[in-house]
């Protein structure tokens, strides 16, 4: 995930400085940096080897429709810019309204699962006990919260310079390190918790609600390529460059991601994987066998960098989207009040209050995995109303404006436009459907409860939308 409307701008301004046009492979990585992120392993590896399987579906049935999908949005409305304009360019400015609505809050419970993943990390640094204090976990989480919120006082700009190296650091320099260390496990002679590899192994062993619903995370873990489509118009033959681009950046995330999460599946026990500090307690366990425990604190920072630069970004791209919509009467003025810096303030200060009381409230559940489920299914949800209307656009937009200059478009004419924007539209319906189901993880609710908790629990973050419709004052 990255911000879409920083990583725009900035590519925008690139090109016109160098007046050339992006290759296949940049275009693919840039896709690479927008999806990939390590903190989204430990949840697969509890899998096993049935990770392939739902790697693959999401890559191939969710990622790769809305890589394509926003291409031609992109391509043919790039003067406003974002999901907010494609949705109401298709179905007004209430239905663009809710979409920037979803995902404005969709980030607010998602932030506290990236707050806990670095606070873990963090206590690798200094002493792995500290991951399981629950004092300690939520202090850091508060520090970095709100030392991330000051940062972003200070502009876009800063944020968006640190984005791509954090992004290298964070990411994709960790999965190739989880690669190599994945391979020397295995040739040091370790037992391996997989059983034997084997075609059937990768067909999930049965497919009831409490396996799926990991399964329906995968819609998380691959949020944000959308952003790849603003770069639609800076390729040169776009209707043949842009696909290849997107297979290639498919086929990437999908064997990071699998060669990843691999390496965490065969050193823990599924039933112990820790799924805010899998990650850095493989590397701990290998790295101590290999006799350099001491680069576990620099990996541990590694992967804190790169979280830092995945919120710092997000924590703006949102807000700055909450400006036109406030000017146009659904939001109250503190949705577009900005200092020097162009930073949005109110914004900032609303989503800083509402994640606060969201990590003191993830301190009081004993267990940090359920905790962590609880703000995944809710970010699923919310990302189900943001994306369901992008994938609607497109075909609406189709029979709407079938004159408007696409300079990439979906082959296949109008049914090509179906068949790719139903596939994704039935991922991401089946993905939020799955997340009102109780993972068989979560054990201190019934599965009632837990229905009863998602349910009420996005009605309550969709209410104010609601009211700010109802009271929407045009001045």
């Amino acid at each position: 995930m990255e911000p879409e409307e920083n990583f725009r701008l900035n590519l925008a301004a690139m090109m016109k400085r160098q007046k050339s046009s992006l290759g296949i492979f940049t275009l693919s990585m840039i896709s690479v940096a927008a999806v990939l992120s390590v903190r989204n392993y430990p949840s697969m590896a509890e899998e096993g080897w049935s990770m392939i399987f739902w790697y693959f579906i999401g890559s191939f049935f969710f990622l790769l429709p809305l890589a394509l999908v926003s291409a031609e949005l992109a391509s043919a409305w790039p003067q406003e810019g974002g999901v907010y304009a494609w949705v109401k360019e298709a179905f007004g400015i209430k239905s663009g309204f809710m979409s920037i609505w979803a995902v404005f809050v969709e980030n607010i419970p998602w932030y506290p699962t990236v707050l806990s993943f670095m606070a873990v990390t963090i206590a690798y640094i200094f002493n792995p006990d500290l991951a399981n204090n629950h004092l300690f976990v939520g202090i850091v989480m508060l520090m970095l919260w709100w030392g991330l919120t000051l940062l972003n006082f200070l502009g876009p700009d800063l944020a968006a310079r640190f984005s791509s190296s954090g992004t290298i650091l964070g990411a994709i320099v960790p999965s190739f390190v989880l690669i190599a260390l994945g391979i020397a496990w295995l040739i040091m002679g370790k037992p391996s918790q997989l059983p034997s590899f084997g075609a059937k192994e990768i067909l999930p062993g049965s497919f009831n609600t409490g396996v799926l619903v990991y399964a329906s995370s995968i819609i998380l873990m691959f949020a944000g390529v959308e952003m790849s489509g603003y770069y639609a118009n800076h390729v040169d033959h776009p209707q043949r460059k842009y696909p290849k681009a997107m297979f290639l950046a498919t086929l990437l995330i999908f064997l990071l991601s699998v060669f990843g999460t691999l390496p965490i599946a065969m050193v823990v026990p599924a039933g112990k994987i820790s799924l805010t500090g899998g990650v850095i307690q493989v590397m701990e366990d290998i790295f101590t066998s290999l006799g350099i425990r001491w680069v576990t604190p620099v990996m541990a920072l590694f992967l804190v960098i790169g979280g830092i630069a995945l919120m710092s970004t997000w924590m703006l791209g949102p807000l700055i989207s909450m400006a036109p919509i406030s000017r146009a009467g659904f939001l109250p003025p503190v949705f577009r009040k900005q200092n020097r810096h162009h930073s949005p303030v109110g914004p900032l200060l609303i989503q800083g209050v509402l994640a606060t009381l969201l990590i003191l409230a993830m301190m009081l559940i004993p267990n940090i995995n359920t905790a962590y489920w609880i703000l995944t299914s809710f970010t699923t949800l919310l990302l189900t109303i943001y994306y369901l209307p992008v994938f609607a656009a497109v075909i609406k937009l189709r029979y709407s404006q079938p004159d408007t200059p696409r300079p990439f478009r979906i082959w296949g004419g109008t049914a090509g436009v179906w068949i790719l924007s139903g596939t994704g539209f039935l991922a991401t319906a089946f993905a939020g459907f799955m997340a009102l189901t109780k993972p068989d993880g979560v054990t201190m609710l019934t599965g009632t409860e837990y229905l009863l908790v998602m349910v009420s629990g996005t009605l309550i973050w969709m209410i104010p939308y609601l009211l700010f419709r109802w009271f929407r004052k045009s001045s």
